[in-house]
């Protein structure tokens, strides 16, 4: 009895730990995004917290329209012409550009979005009002791999750039309650920049990567590999992986000109301190270039699947 009881309370520890450390994890989350997050108005005036999508027939230099094509990028891996009704959830809303572009191109179906972080679930509400579509869009705070939907009861969710904020290399925790939300039938969609392997890195992208984790609050980048792994066991069907790097690298290329164009502005006009976040928030984007010029190493997907029906 008495070695029961060591035991339990290793694992009693343990679990204790392991709570702790996730509620550190979403503080920084927390913190990162409610200091810098209106920052993101230099880099896209709708907020559109993400980066872009570059079709030839597309203006380089638009930024918020490549923006906006990542955007309708989700929206055609969803197939969401299909629905004439139904619910659509974006986990890890930010201040819900995405879901204000969808409902401008699909008024008839309801949107939901979460969130962990309280500052972007008010902003969010407000710049609905502002656009009138609050009865159309909801925007939750929670955390988005224990969400408050229901069994079966979502036909689409997309997450872009907010999945690199699930726990492990796999994502799995994110995948499973994907999975356990969608209806049958039900299609997601993912964007987001991800490990090729899990190989060591060369001295510079090793300090690049953990001080753009670090920037970002966040812990790992998801492994494609493992990803695509955890979706077949999980048990997700038409499983497409797409390496869109190079569609998104011309909107990547604006990240230098903003950063340069909003530190003069800050540093000459601006009345807000300039904090630990918010730099991070600078430092971000331009480590996100380093890592990415190492192609054999990491690269930006387009990672989409579905539910598939049952006869039960």
């Amino acid at each position: 009895m008495k070695e029961l009881k060591i035991q339990y309370d290793v694992l009693a520890i343990r679990s204790l730990a392991q709570d702790q450390e996730e509620r550190s994890k979403n503080e920084r989350l927390r913190a990162y995004y409610e200091e810098a997050g209106p920052d993101y108005a230099a880099w896209s005036p709708g907020f559109n917290m993400h980066f872009g999508y570059y079709n030839w027939t597309l203006n380089p230099f638009n930024r918020e329209s490549m923006l906006n094509n990542m955007n309708q990028k989700m929206l055609d891996k969803l197939d969401l012409g299909r629905l004439q009704n139904g619910t659509i959830a974006d986990f890890g809303c930010g201040l819900g550009a995405t879901l204000r572009y969808a409902h401008q191109q699909y008024p008839q179906l309801n949107y939901s979005g979460i969130t962990l972080v309280p500052w972007q679930v008010q902003q969010a509400e407000l710049l609905n009002r502002n656009e009138g579509v609050s009865k159309n869009i909801h925007i939750i705070e929670g955390d988005y791999s224990q969400t408050p939907y229901e069994d079966n009861s979502v036909d689409g969710i997309w997450a872009i750039e907010s999945s690199c904020y699930a726990d492990g290399a796999n994502k799995s925790n994110l995948l499973r309650e994907i999975y356990r939300v969608l209806r049958p039938g039900g299609k997601f969609v993912i964007a987001d920049g991800f490990r090729k392997h899990q190989r060591p890195l060369n001295k510079l992208v090793t300090s690049a990567y953990r001080q753009l984790c670090h920037s970002w609050a966040l812990d790992e980048l998801g492994d494609i590999g493992e990803v695509s792994s955890s979706l077949k066991t999980i048990g997700f069907k038409h499983i497409d992986v797409q390496n869109i790097s190079y569609r998104v690298a011309p909107s990547v290329a604006h990240v230098p000109f903003t950063v340069i164009s909003f530190l003069i502005k800050e540093l000459l006009f601006g009345k807000k301190k300039m904090s630990e976040e918010r730099w991070n928030n600078l430092k971000s984007p331009l480590l996100t270039m380093v890592v990415g010029l190492a192609q054999r190493d990491f690269g930006y997907y387009l990672v989409s699947g579905e539910k598939p029906i049952t006869n039960n």
